[in-house]
């Protein structure tokens, strides 16, 4: 299960991120800021237009001077809004082109990722992470390129064009607004923003939990907990409610605290022009243009809190991301590693010590053990002996701490994972399908097979006619995670694909624990069919379906106790034998 702590990510570190993103489209971005630039430089310049055109008025000056100042104040209009619909037209394509390039980067890493991240970590988690990404790099982008830029612009300029009139008023405004600017950062930043980010953790909780819930659905109703789950998902909506409860309010208050201050910056540049105006060193046209500076600057500046409250919640939104992205992939970047030539299957552990990451006692220690190219292995024993965990060192999927492991003479730590999954064929004891047509579930492991290769196999696994009886056949979708097929008719599907794989090993974990009796007879003529020629290991709970191995290897707590044919176990009369008798025709006890 995933834990929800504090994240160690900085403001700059988000920043860093995304400006990696920006800089993928070096043209669009510069682009986009040098045209911003100019049409908030333009918007600001529009109140020294307006008071000149006003001037013009009131000195009398002839028609063509004053057509001159409208046709200035016009044109400034016109181009900054005509510059503001081209930025923005550019900032689209630049903003989809990364939110697409952000997400392509989180799903390619996501496969590159350990088997033990995957164990510990909520389906619903990583999804609720990628959506929440895609949409607030949006934001995040927004308000810093979009609207603190601009505003950014906008105030000093107009600071600029303020002080050639009033020198001492640009000043006292400059003063202001730091104070202004100080303030609402610290509401932001110290206040509002942090319950933001505790909310945008509940929610990851809050996603998580719904995943875990729906995906447990048929052991909630077969166990009739339905009141149960029902009460711990009220208490999670009751906590996530409280937290996004207070993320409002206090983030009401500091909106209401910045509206405050913004009627101050009005009472300055008002009250200010008014004491000019009095002593005589303020026009009315002195006056418009403080009124139009003001109506300008407070457009950008009232939002100043929202924006910032805005940057740090999509911040927080994005530290999930960020983190994803910075867990440690299965096989380090900068590594080179050579494909794997695997052609026959011969298996050696060599020496072998491995410790789970979240365990202290060694799984294996000083493990050795020889499977030669083309046999018939068995792996018997009971529950925690070691069996799973010797087949997912085989896929390479954890690292072993000590000793080697070698599949025709190459050691696998040392070459790439595709190369060696890509020898492998498994059958897993649970099925994972698709929910894709049953004609792609079969030819996952091989997309470019033909129809007549997927028939073929299907045939082979003893599930084509029934395939064939349903009313869109090979198209038919399966559901979600094959729900929409039984047990037996998944395995089937399973061994089917594993059939038109036609790897060097293949890998049966409890193959047919999900056939009758019938069906299991059936589906061990095709087994045999896949088995041959090809190095096989099988783990068996059922016995009787590994009587033909060339060995069986008898596990206990992380050893091999005892290993040879089926009867040659039985005239040792240890733990295998105890096991054959006691099953009796059935299955080892867990």
């Amino acid at each position: 299960m995933s834990t929800f702590t504090k994240s160690s990510l900085s403001f700059m570190d988000v920043v860093r991120f995304a400006a990696c993103y920006w800089f993928k489209q070096p043209k669009k971005f510069f682009l986009i800021l040098f045209i911003t630039l100019t049409a908030a430089f333009l918007e600001t310049y529009l109140p020294s237009a307006l008071s000149s055109f006003l001037a013009g008025i009131q000195q009398h000056q002839n028609k063509t001077i004053i057509l001159n100042y409208l046709g200035v104040f016009l044109g400034v209009y016109l181009s900054y809004e005509l510059l503001y619909s081209i930025v923005f037209l550019i900032y689209n394509s630049f903003e989809t082109n990364l939110f697409k390039s952000l997400i392509d980067d989180v799903f390619k890493h996501i496969y590159t990722l350990p088997e033990k991240f995957f164990a510990n970590t909520f389906a619903g988690s990583i999804i609720s992470k990628m959506n929440r990404a895609r949409n607030k790099i949006e934001v995040f982008e927004d308000q810093i390129l979009m609207r603190i830029f601009p505003t950014a612009i906008i105030l000093i300029g107009s600071i600029f064009f303020l002080s050639l009139k009033f020198p001492l008023l640009a000043l006292l405004l400059l003063a202001y607004l730091i104070i202004f600017i100080i303030v609402s950062s610290f509401l932001v930043l110290k206040i509002s923003g942090p319950a933001q980010g505790v909310y945008a953790d509940a929610q990851d909780h809050f996603n998580a939990h719904i995943a875990d819930s729906i995906s447990g659905v048929t052991s909630t109703k077969s166990f009739a907990q339905e009141p149960f789950e029902l009460s711990r998902f009220l208490n999670v909506t009751s906590e996530l409610r409280i937290k996004n409860l207070r993320a409002y309010h206090l983030g009401n208050l500091s909106g209401f605290i910045q509206r405050i201050l913004l009627a101050g910056m009005l009472t300055i540049l008002m009250g200010g022009g008014v004491w000019y105006f009095f002593h005589d060193k303020a026009s009315i046209e002195n006056m418009a243009y403080l009124a139009l500076a003001y109506t300008i600057m407070q457009s950008y500046i009232r939002d100043v809190g929202e924006n910032l409250k805005n940057l740090l919640t999509s911040s927080y939104d994005l530290h999930g991301v960020i983190e994803l992205l910075n867990e440690k992939p299965e096989v380090a970047i900068d590594k080179k590693l050579i494909d794997l030539n695997i052609n026959k299957g011969e298996i050696i552990f060599d020496d072998v010590e491995f410790t789970y990451p979240d365990k202290i006692v060694p799984t294996f220690k000083n493990f050795s053990v020889k499977i030669n190219a083309g046999e018939r292995i068995a792996l018997v024993g009971h529950s925690g002996g070691g069996k799973t965990s010797f087949i997912r060192l085989i896929q390479c999927l954890y690292s072993i701490q000590k000793g080697k492991i070698f599949i025709d003479g190459q050691d696998i730590n040392l070459g790439s994972r595709e190369s060696l999954r890509s020898a492998i064929a498994l059958v897993p004891q649970d099925p994972i399908l698709f929910h894709r047509t049953l004609r792609e579930n079969i030819a996952y492991a091989k997309p470019s097979a033909t129809m007549n290769e997927i028939r073929a196999a299907a045939e082979k696994a003893h599930i084509e006619n029934f395939i064939l009886s349903l009313p869109q056949q090979y198209e038919t979708l399966v559901g979600e995670r094959g729900i929409k097929l039984s047990g037996g008719e998944r395995q089937r599907i399973a061994i089917a694909r594993a059939i038109l794989a036609d790897r060097p090993i293949l890998i049966l974990d409890e193959a047919t624990s999900s056939l009758d009796s019938e069906s299991e007879r059936a589906i061990q003529d095709a087994l045999h069919i896949l088995i041959n020629g090809r190095t096989s290991i099988m783990i068996a709970h059922r016995l009787s379906t590994i009587l033909d191995a060339d060995r069986i290897l008898v596990f206990d707590s992380g050893k091999i106790v005892e290993e040879g044919s089926h009867a040659d176990l039985l005239k040792q009369n240890g733990i295998y034998a105890n096991l054959f008798k006691l099953q009796s025709g059935g299955f080892i006890a867990g």
